[in-house]
């Protein structure tokens, strides 16, 4: 897997590896002339800009404060022209997964219409974004322009030095995020949360090399950043479907859904809710301190191994 550290090699290497390695997934997606889906291509090359950025946020202090704002800013803005494309795609497989999830109650027929209005939708985005602004083309040439700066970051400390602010911010502001939507479970605390979720998630799949524990604590940051993910593409789904002009001649089957997202949002909130709990029991610097007794065991493990490997003839 290449989005982690080797256990031979240094932190700054680790990490301008990691992020060139996605720089090329990225590039390597928006840029092939084969058949498939191009939101499919848009939806790839986005999750690793995500990537990208919960690895600079991971070493963000040691970066400085000219680096770090550049780039992070630099793959946040290369995310921007293809997100109108994904939001448009997730709408019609938001829309497929709530009737698949309730489907005792509706079938994929009675929502026929809506789907269709989705599609539309969808294929006028793509037209638009794709098409006429070449949004992939141009996203590549970012993408082209910053691989090279990558091999120029510096990278202050080696080791868990280089980790441990990164990990303690992280995880402090996931566990704040948290506070807030529990108190006040809006859109927007609900999305915040989400968003710090996903570094979190990010992160440990970086550290995860360390110990087969984090592997567990990985796959439960990625279920609860699916879970507020969902909820969120569910508040979206509702307002588009009260905004279409089409859906206006179809207020039976709008009541139905908008009583069937506020049921499903119920639902993954409570989930969600649980599994935060569970993620965000420790406090920031016992977390962190746990982190590093696994970080100090894995470090030693693979000096000693290094030095077991036979001499070369």
């Amino acid at each position: 897997m290449a989005f982690e550290l080797k256990i031979n090699e240094s932190v700054p290497q680790g990490i301008r590896r990691i992020v060139r390695k996605e720089i090329d997934k990225s590039l390597d997606a928006l840029t092939a002339h084969v058949d498939g889906s191009r939101i499919e291509a848009v939806h790839d090359a986005r999750r690793r800009f995500k990537k990208i950025r919960a690895a600079l946020k991971l070493v963000r202090e040691e970066l400085g404060p000219e680096v770090y704002p550049r780039e992070n800013a630099c793959f946040r803005d290369a995310g921007r022209p293809l997100t109108e494309v994904r939001d448009a795609q997730v709408l019609v497989e938001t829309l497929d997964k709530l009737a698949a999830h309730y489907a005792a109650e509706v079938t994929r027929e009675s929502l026929e219409e809506a789907r269709r209005e989705l599609l539309a939708h969808e294929r006028a985005i793509c037209k638009r974004v794709l098409d006429e602004e070449n949004a992939q083309a141009v996203v590549a040439v970012i993408l082209q322009a910053s691989r090279p700066r990558v091999k120029d970051w510096v990278i202050e400390h080696d080791g868990w030095a280089a980790l441990r602010n990164g990990l303690k911010s992280v995880y402090r502001r996931g566990r704040k995020a948290f506070a807030a939507a529990a108190s006040e479970p809006s859109v927007e605390h609900l999305h915040e949360w989400r968003k710090r979720v996903k570094d979190l998630w990010h992160q440990l799949q970086i550290i995860e090399p360390m110990h087969q524990s984090l592997a567990q604590e990985a796959i439960q940051a990625h279920e609860l950043a699916d879970a507020l993910g969902d909820d969120h593409d569910l508040a979206v789904l509702r307002d588009f479907l009260t905004e279409i002009p089409g859906m206006a001649a179809q207020p039976a089957m709008v009541a139905t859904l908008l009583g069937l997202i506020a049921r499903r949002r119920a639902e993954l909130q409570q989930a969600a809710d649980l599994l935060g709990r569970r993620i965000f029991a420790s406090k920031p610097k016992e977390f962190v301190a746990r982190l590093h007794d696994l970080w100090r065991v894995w470090r030693t493990d693979g000096e000693a191994s290094e030095r077991e490997k036979p001499s070369p003839l």
